[in-house]
């Protein structure tokens, strides 16, 4: 009886482990997919799953046969349809801190090197590119490697400091141009080129600045500060999100949460 009762438990436990981890990955890749015209075929393929599995469970032989089909022959086309996507989560899987995030990101929030007097500097520089109403983009490398979405841009090793970002985007500097990135409280790039996003729910308003900063954002764990030319308005965009800062103590704080 004894060991029934433990079989039964163990039984129990591999089911408990078993449907968590399977949340846990679609809760990845809906993550990975959410903003992308990927969506929607995510929500189909889970809803064309559930349906078989209740065709299955009715015994309905023939309209399971043609949805099995369905599955055998699509994931071919699927592959083909949607490689950008599939390349990203390769890349995120590949990545050397995927176990930390994946795992460690349960339990505690990862220790990032950006100092306090970096995020007053790049604070400080906003406000007066904002006033002004000089275009910048700013990347704030975190845990994830950019190296693979960054192209070109001239290397740099300078420490963050407001005199060196105001030098960097004065409007007749050649280094205005691309995008510089922040990491280790270091300016480590200047004129870089970033991926640049085509999720049709961002407003046709906002440019090429605004695109590469949600490109790079829903590839990494990067944070991004682009302020218009037009408007001089500071946008704040993580992970394919963007947040417009209307007050400068609010940017401080944002930063300061995700951040330190």
């Amino acid at each position: 009886m004894f060991h029934k009762f433990l079989h039964i438990l163990k039984t129990y436990f591999i089911d408990i482990i078993d449907i968590s981890l399977v949340t846990i990955i679609l809760l990845k890749i809906y993550r990975l997919v959410y903003n992308t015209a990927a969506l929607n075929i995510f929500y189909g393929i889970i809803a064309t799953f559930i349906f078989w599995k209740i065709v299955e469970t009715y015994n309905m032989r023939f309209l399971s046969i043609v949805i099995s089909t369905f599955f055998k022959g699509g994931f071919l086309a699927l592959i083909i349809l949607f490689q950008p996507e599939i390349r990203k989560f390769l890349l995120i899987v590949g990545s050397r801190l995927f176990i930390n995030k994946f795992i460690l990101s349960f339990f505690k929030k990862p220790i990032i090197s950006i100092k306090k007097e970096t995020i007053e500097s790049v604070t400080n520089a906003c406000a007066i590119f904002s006033r002004d109403k000089t275009g910048i983009l700013i990347v704030i490398k975190l845990q994830q490697d950019l190296n693979n979405f960054i192209k070109n841009g001239d290397d740099m090793n300078v420490k963050v400091n407001t005199p060196i970002l105001e030098s960097i985007f004065y409007k007749n500097s050649p280094l205005h141009d691309g995008a510089t990135i922040i990491a280790d409280n270091k300016i480590i790039k200047t004129r870089a080129i970033l991926p640049v996003s085509y999720n049709k729910d961002i407003p046709y308003r906002l440019g090429l600045r605004h695109r590469a900063a949600f490109g790079i954002t829903e590839k990494t764990d990067a944070i991004c500060l682009v302020i218009s030319e037009e408007t001089g308005y500071i946008s704040y965009i993580k992970n394919g999100n963007r947040i417009i800062i209307t007050n400068i103590n609010n940017l401080r704080t944002i930063l300061e949460k995700d951040i330190t």
